[in-house]
C-alpha cells in the first residue's frame, strides 16, 4: 500500500507492508531517497497511514529524522 502525504509543506511517499500481528513495516521516501523506516501497529489497513503519519511527524518534530 502506498500513499503520498504532506508534512511541513513537503510531500512524502509512505509505503506500508503487513508484517503480521497487526504490525506494518513503513518506509518513507522523498523522491528516490529513503528518509526513514519504522513499524506501526494498526487495527486495520485504514488506520496504517494515520499511525504512520503521526509517527513520522513526531520523529521530525523531535529531531529524530532530518528532512
Amino acid at each position: 500500500m502506498e500513499r503520498t502525504m504532506s508534512v511541513n509543506g513537503s510531500a512524502y511517499q509512505f509505503a506500508a507492508t503487513y508484517d503480521g500481528d497487526s504490525q506494518y513495516n513503513v518506509q518513507v521516501h522523498n523522491g528516490d531517497k529513503l528518509i526513514t523506516m519504522f513499524k506501526v501497529a494498526a487495527e486495520s489497513e485504514q488506520d496504517v497511514f494515520d499511525a504512520a503519519l503521526a509517527r513520522f511527524k513526531a520523529d521530525v518534530e523531535l529531531g529524530n529524522v532530518k528532512v
